[in-house]
């Protein structure tokens, strides 16, 4: 989907993330049991560390630097990988990086946002850069991941501390806009491979913070466009906060249906249902 970015909208995607790293890492350093876990086997200190090291890989990827980790094994791990490749990659990557002291952390993690932003300053927000897979992405998107990263890693982290994480609908709308569907509709390379689901089905995508879109997913391959009035099996509506947290698979899709936060009719609503239920995020 070629990505029609305001510079209004270029400049908050930068802002938000600024204020989430900030948010983040405040929440880091005020954090006495870092032992804790919080997703699968990764304690808070291991998921400060990954948010860290994907700062890193954003700051290098945005410029265009295919070596960002410096470990020649590894950044060539995350051009060929897909999503079937990442939980491994993640694994290899932190016992790479071992440090996990949560005051070095933050601040590493601060370098890498400053060094992704400044160099976000003399690119344009549409133009193509490498990514994960061998994807190649607006440079904006690699601003909006990085800022979607914070988000479900930091969410991820408050709920073992008990402590408050907010995700505005103008923070998810960013990375739905920028990160979420140009990664669906854009170049996937390998990153896509064996997505999607069997048959087609074509989904309108539509909330007061987003720009709507049709995502199209026929037989593994996907594409996304515009809406333009064009025949769909259903329309979704939906609280972009929701929608980031069914998509990444922190609440339950029937959860944010039940709430009214995610909401499906047409003429075929049970295909989003399923199309929701059975998609891949990284």
């Amino acid at each position: 989907m070629e990505l029609d970015i305001t510079d209004r909208r270029w400049q908050d995607v930068r802002d938000a993330l600024t204020g989430a790293s900030e948010r983040f890492t405040r929440m880091l350093l005020d954090c006495r049991t870092p032992d804790r876990r919080t997703i699968g086997d990764w304690s808070v200190a291991d998921t400060a560390a990954h948010v860290s090291v994907v700062a890193r890989l954003n700051a290098g990827l945005i410029s265009g630097d295919l070596s960002p980790l410096d470990a020649p094994h590894l950044d060539q791990g995350w051009q060929e990988a897909g999503f079937g490749g990442f939980a491994r990659l993640n694994d290899l990557t932190l016992d790479h990086f071992p440090e996990r002291a949560l005051d070095v952390v933050s601040n590493t993690l601060l370098e890498e946002v400053d060094l992704l932003l400044t160099r976000a300053k003399d690119v344009d927000p549409r133009e193509l850069r490498p990514w994960l897979g061998s994807a190649q992405l607006p440079a904006a998107a690699h601003v909006a991941h990085q800022l979607n990263e914070i988000l479900i890693h930091g969410l991820d982290i408050a709920r073992v501390l008990g402590v408050p994480w907010h995700i505005s609908a103008h923070e998810a709308a960013l990375t739905f806009d920028l990160f979420l569907m140009p990664m669906l509709g854009g170049r996937s390379g390998r990153l896509l491979a064996g997505a999607g689901t069997p048959g087609r089905v074509t989904l309108e995508f539509r909330s007061k913070h987003t720009v709507p879109v049709v995502l199209t997913s026929e037989n593994g391959r996907l594409q996304v466009e515009p809406a333009d009035g064009r025949k769909i099996d259903a329309r979704v509506t939906f609280d972009p906060a929701a929608m980031m947290l069914t998509v990444f698979r922190r609440i339950r899709l029937a959860r944010a249906v039940a709430t009214g936060k995610v909401f499906a009719f047409g003429r075929r609503p049970w295909a989003a249902v399923g199309y929701l239920r059975g998609m891949r995020s990284p």
